[in-house]
């Protein structure tokens, strides 16, 4: 029986142990999601002071306009990309990524000269 009771203590031991260690985890998961919210922060409000600083026409602020919308939809967790617009982000989605980058990178466009 004493060989029963002390089989309890060591896994009460090892429970008290692994519930630390599930503690300090989830410590560690809180500051990396903090530390995640603040980059995305900043990367906003870096896109942002890019569009305000940037020479801006009519229809290019109004561009802009839907750009910064659609920069605080993505802020608060939803999906701007095509493929899942408007539903809940569990974390980064590399589409949405890619047309905030496609977004901000200036046009460029090829002008086709006549042949007289």
């Amino acid at each position: 029986m004493q060989g029963l009771f002390k089989h309890i203590k060591e896994m009460e031991a090892k429970l008290h142990s692994l519930m630390a260690e599930m503690q300090e985890l989830k410590h560690e998961i809180r500051e990396v999601d903090e530390e995640n919210s603040r980059l995305r922060n900043e990367l906003a409000a870096f896109y942002r002071a890019d569009l305000v600083n940037g020479t801006v026409t009519e229809a290019e602020d109004k561009s802009s306009a839907a750009f910064s919308n659609l920069l605080e939809l993505y802020d608060q967790n939803f999906h701007i990309c095509n493929l899942y617009f408007g539903r809940r982000r569990a974390g980064e989605c590399l589409f949405c990524m890619a047309f905030l980058r496609k977004e901000t990178e200036p046009s460029t466009s090829i002008k086709v000269e006549e042949k007289n």
